[in-house]
């Protein structure tokens, strides 16, 4: 049933612990809801970000290198990279459907960010969807 009530869109975040140039970090973030719009996703600093369906999807992936295309199917929701110092926001245009594929659906992401950082050095990276609730 219907309750009227229209949804509005949220920003969600969750930030990696500080990683070295190159180096991988596995993060699950928090969603507006168990399926959701996804809007944008911005990123913090240089990084090549994917994000899936749940954890398994994301071990299956990890060996796939960055320009390889993944296998239909195979629960990436959709991935953003940049080597452009500073912040970034990638707008999804059309917006992207994703959801929690895990056993009990939960409000959350799973996503590997890789840290593409120009010069050597560690640092953290936060990822922000701009996302809309479809499913509580």
């Amino acid at each position: 049933a219907q309750s009227g009530a229209v949804q509005t869109r949220t920003t969600t975040t969750a930030s990696t612990s500080s990683i070295s140039q190159g180096g991988t970090s596995n993060l699950t973030i928090p969603t507006a809801g168990k399926t959701f719009s996804l809007m944008k996703v911005a990123i913090s600093a240089p990084a090549w970000v994917v994000l899936y369906i749940d954890e398994a999807s994301r071990t299956s992936d990890s060996s796939r290198s960055e320009g390889t295309d993944p296998a239909p199917g195979s629960g990436v929701i959709t991935e953003v990279s940049t080597t452009s110092s500073g912040a970034t926001t990638f707008n999804m245009t059309p917006a992207v459907l994703g959801w929690n594929n895990d056993g009990t659906p939960a409000a959350q992401i799973y996503a590997k960010v890789v840290n593409k950082r120009a010069t050597s050095g560690s640092n953290a990276i936060t990822v922000t969807l701009t996302n809309l609730a479809l499913e509580a």
